[in-house]
């Protein structure tokens, strides 16, 4: 009888299978890492474009900020002059100025408007976590945070103009006003007289002027805080990241 032997079967070493485990392991581990690295670098390029506009923002807030100091104190030297004419014994002589002032007095920058266009964008997109240094995101989240105070005064003051306007219309010829606007001059004095003389509307009308000059004052009060908040958020930054 003829008897048939079995090869061996060659059987792979247990080590074999642990270094196949391993090489695989190692694969996947190391794709990871590179996805890991490539995402961490893509989040860091954002934060450097994000910070870059926040930047040019807080600049662009200390420019507005300038420009309503320097329109402010406008506003003071013609609200004076408005009041202390209007209130004067001979304010017929004096006709011409007092309808220039009220006119002009609420066309230059009443309120001011800070740029909240990236800061909007990176909180509405859950983007603020990209801020990688602690301090510059615990004082850009202050700043923007305290710029509600001078949004909300805002709209006290354009209520204020609204109702200095209402009054505006019991004592002055819209005519003239309209004048005034068109032709940005002085008018002639020549004709010019106002709608009434009573007193009670004209101190009414005086009321509400001093009205909107305490809400412009308390605006620029504020202002003045944001400015040198805006100016020491920049400081920050440029010495944290480097910008110039």
């Amino acid at each position: 009888m003829e008897v048939h032997h079995h090869s061996p079967t060659s059987r792979k070493k247990w080590t074999h299978y642990l270094w196949e485990f391993l090489m695989l392991f190692l694969a996947v581990f190391c794709g990871f890492l590179a996805e890991y690295q490539l995402e961490h670098k893509i989040e860091k390029d954002r934060e450097k474009i994000y910070i870059s506009n926040l930047y040019e923002d807080l600049k662009s807030d200390t420019a507005i900020y300038n420009e309503y100091g320097r329109t402010g104190k406008e506003f003071d030297a013609r609200i004076d002059s408005l009041m202390r004419l209007l209130r004067s014994p001979g304010r017929s002589a004096h006709l011409d100025k007092i309808y220039y002032y009220a006119r002009v007095l609420t066309l230059n920058t009443n309120i001011a408007i800070p740029s909240q266009r990236t800061f909007t964008q990176m909180k509405n997109s859950g983007l603020l976590r990209l801020i990688s240094k602690q301090k510059v995101a615990d004082n850009v989240s202050s700043y923007y945070l305290e710029l509600d105070e001078i949004l909300s005064q805002n709209g006290f003051i354009l209520g204020m103009i609204s109702d200095y306007w209402d009054e505006a219309g019991n004592l002055f010829d819209a005519e003239v006003l309209y004048r005034i606007r068109i032709e940005k001059k002085i008018p002639d004095n020549k004709n010019l007289k106002l709608m009434t003389e009573d007193p009670v509307v004209i101190n009414k009308f005086l009321v509400n002027a001093q009205y909107l000059y305490g809400s412009r004052k308390k605006q620029s009060e504020d202002v003045k805080v944001r400015f040198q908040r805006a100016i020491e958020l920049i400081s920050l930054i440029q010495k944290e990241y480097h910008l110039k």
